[in-house]
């Protein structure tokens, strides 16, 4: 046993997250660094909206009306909104097969470049099809990041902190809308372009931030080892963490921790490395072996996670909320959407501990059915005659509903979903993961400026009504699919879904055997949980 900073690291311990937490400066620098990317992701969402309340902007691509103000029209808005994540699928099709190959690393770079184009693009735009086109290019950096960050952190991260440090990747989002509208507050007191361009401008500190500190970043440790690499592996840890003296003995521990982790996977499920069926240069193999065997309940599980989030109205709460307070009357509808970011920027950071005091399964499950309720008072309130009133109503659960979303799977959605893949097929899950909250995106992007918009639905606070429906679908999913991965190593997740045990039983399975240890016979684990809980089914059937 090596004790370093009072912890032994031989083993994963849970006990011993709050301590490993006080030597994990420079890994949480880190963190935030490669964290940035997603909050231009963020500041991207919320740009729309922000945006199409801004007179100027109005003036600028709007359509002049005859009492002689100017309306985005609902298509611009719609087109606008879903050309990012269109570009992000096409991205993270083209861009997954080079980070297996070529790293983590190049890739950040690359996005900071294109990230320029995009911002620059929309600075210069002379009509709304130009700034069309920099929305798209944006969105291309937008899910190389989306992809690169968790992955990295979740690769890079002792497994007793992997859900507090996955927050930072959901707080960097919120961070991005917070910032945005506090931008835009601002410049909406400027006359002129400037009262536009201050939002699209401030775009560009993203790529700087990235592109600056980009030569000093270390490469995934984890990917070095995959690559037989170690030694650079053990150099970039260094980078990593700084630990000097006798707390270096961590580099050989963790060295050692990530080879065990990538024979176990191979021995429990086989190799797929030397399989190299691509087509248009995707790796064919590996994204078929995601929905393959037990890695296909993991996959759908990782996917559902993310999407849930599109599903229970992020979209609608968080990416118009500017636009419709505007929409629906209320007054000082800039100070209210503020208040609104701060408070979910507060909350996201509250389920930073949270996420590691509860776990995932407890921050997500119910809390998801509490927003369903929200969303139905929202639908409610938009059906009473008396729209003035009601107005403030529908402000008052629009904070809760924020407030709920971000404590649970707001934040903790992403740490899931970063979580639940098979080592092995993390990076190609994460790509998946991508793609399909692209997906969601795009729809809801395209479809909600269609529902709000007063040339188009104008449903105003009944439009709570229909993601009410999507909503039901994630809680009721969820309760079935999310298991609680808090503390449990990644091999004893593999295990655990080898055996196909009800992702619901997870906690009490992985405590019977012994959460910071490790099985080597997994039907020993299978027999020890039969044998203690007795007719109670925690096994959903074996595969011995």
């Amino acid at each position: 046993m090596a004790l370093i900073h009072g912890v032994d690291y031989s083993v994963v311990n849970p006990d011993n997250k709050w301590k490993i937490l006080k030597s994990q400066m420079r890994f949480a620098f880190w963190s935030l660094w490669i964290s940035s990317g997603v909050i231009m992701q963020g500041f991207d969402i919320v740009a729309g909206g922000q945006l199409a309340a801004l007179p100027a902007f109005r003036e600028k691509f709007g359509i002049l009306q005859s009492d002689g103000n100017h309306l985005i029209p609902a298509r611009y808005l719609s087109a606008w909104n879903s050309i990012a994540p269109a570009c992000e699928i096409a991205a993270t099709f083209i861009f997954v097969p080079m980070l297996e190959k070529y790293g983590r690393k190049p890739g950040i770079l690359a996005a900071s470049f294109i990230s320029v184009a995009g911002v620059l693009l929309q600075q210069l735009a002379k009509n709304w099809l130009v700034h069309l086109a920099g929305r798209g290019v944006n969105g291309i950096a937008i899910g190389i990041m989306f992809t690169i960050a968790p992955l990295w952190i979740g690769e890079t991260c002792r497994p007793e902190l992997r859900g507090f440090f996955l927050c930072f990747f959901n707080t960097s989002i919120v961070f991005g809308q917070f910032a945005v509208v506090v931008v835009s507050k601002g410049s909406s007191y400027i006359d002129g372009k400037w009262q536009w361009w201050a939002p699209v401008v401030a775009m560009y500190i993203f790529p700087l931030i990235l592109a600056l500190v980009w030569p000093f970043f270390p490469e995934s440790p984890y990917w070095l080892v995959r690559q037989s690499r170690s030694g650079d592996a053990k150099k970039a840890l260094q980078r990593v963490h700084g630990f000097k003296g006798a707390d270096s003995e961590f580099y050989d521990i963790e060295i050692h921790r990530m080879e065990d982790e990538i024979r176990f996977t191979k021995d429990l499920q086989g190799d797929i490395e030397a399989k190299h069926d691509t087509f248009l240069g995707i790796n064919i193999s590996a994204e078929a072996e995601c929905f393959r065997g037990i890695n296909r309940k993991r996959t759908l599980t990782a996917i559902f996670a993310a999407s849930g989030q599109q599903m229970i109205g992020a979209t609608f709460v968080i990416g118009y909320a500017t636009y419709f307070l505007e929409l629906i009357k209320i007054k000082d509808y800039f100070n209210a959407s503020v208040a609104l970011y701060v408070v979910m920027l507060l909350s996201s950071m509250a389920a930073f501990p949270l996420t590691e005091i509860f776990g995932r399964r407890v921050l997500i499950v119910w809390p998801q059915f509490v927003l369903c309720f929200m969303l139905l008072m929202i639908g409610i309130m938009g059906c009473v005659p008396n729209q003035a009133r009601a107005g403030w109503g529908i402000v008052a659960f629009i904070y809760l509903w924020a407030i709920i979303y971000q404590l649970s799977i707001g934040a903790t959605g992403f740490v899931l979903a970063s979580e639940i893949a098979t080592m092995r097929l993390r990076g190609a899950t994460q790509g998946l993961i991508t793609i399909t909250n692209a997906c969601w995106g795009l729809i809801m992007q395209f479809t909600v400026p269609y529902m709000i918009n007063p040339d188009a639905g104008n449903l105003g606070g009944k439009v709570g009504f229909i993601f009410l429906g999507t909503g039901l679908i994630a809680a009721i999913g969820g309760w079935y699919l999310y298991p609680e991965t808090k503390g449990i190593s990644f091999e004893k997740l593999d295990e655990l879904y080898n055996l196909k045990i009800s992702p619901r039983h997870f906690k009490t399975a992985a405590k019977e055997a012994g959460t910071g240890q490790i099985v080597q016979n997994p039907q020993d684990l299978y027999a020890q949980i039969v044998t203690e809980k007795g007719k109670e089914t925690y096994v959903e059937h074996s595969n011995a």
